[in-house]
């Protein structure tokens, strides 16, 4: 290995190693709640060492959060089959990010809740950064349901409008289970809550006319 090679793995483990630290205080502690000084000195690095690698705890923050929408955008579409009709696959969507929110917990809360809070101090590029990301999954749902609208099987329906809702959707249902499954009697048995979501989806984009 040359001098130069080294130089560049090395570079490269000191950068997983500050994200490594940062994510374990982000999940903790919250973007608010973190400094770069939290950050240095809990990855025994001086602050100076911190800003070789990344410009501000914005770039650092945001970095995590494409973590979470890479994990998110490749469990949703590799719960896509297409021998399946494109309603299953919109709702094995929605189940995908379910499966995000209980086993991602804290990359759900970063990016579901966290983001929310910090949207107003991200920079505008970090910003443009992140909704790329969410295009991409965006666009992904989009063409699943201009699939059942070219094959008759949606009704005709502006798609990244809906597939925009659809996601909205989904963050709601996962909020609302959070809040209110905990309680006795409201939404208490989740798997009831989500058939009846899947139903609400279904009657939304089914094409019922006779054809």
């Amino acid at each position: 290995m040359g001098t130069t090679e080294r130089r560049e793995r090395e570079k490269q483990r000191r950068r997983e190693d500050i994200l490594n630290t940062a994510r374990v205080l982000f999940f903790d502690k919250g973007f608010r709640d973190t400094t770069i000084d939290d950050i240095a000195r809990a990855s025994e690095l001086a602050r100076g060492t911190i800003y070789l690698y990344f410009d501000n705890k914005e770039e650092i923050y945001a970095t995590i959060l494409e973590e979470g929408l890479d994990i998110l955008q490749n469990m949703i579409m590799a719960d896509h089959n297409p021998n399946e009709d494109p309603l299953t696959n919109i709702l094995s969507g929605h189940d995908a990010f379910m499966r995000f929110h209980d086993e991602y917990p804290q990359y759900y809360n970063v990016l579901i809740l966290d983001k929310l809070q910090i949207a107003d101090v991200l920079p505008a590029p970090l910003k443009e950064r992140l909704d790329d990301k969410m295009r991409i999954m965006v666009d992904w749902i989009a063409s699943v349901l201009q699939e059942g609208v070219q094959g008759g099987f949606f009704r005709p329906i502006q798609v990244r409008e809906t597939a925009y809702l659809l996601m909205g959707m989904s963050m709601g249902f996962a909020q609302m289970l959070d809040r209110c499954c905990t309680a006795a009697d409201v939404f208490a048995e989740r798997e009831q809550s989500r058939q009846a979501l899947h139903a609400f989806i279904a009657n939304g984009l089914i094409d019922r006319r006779e054809r």
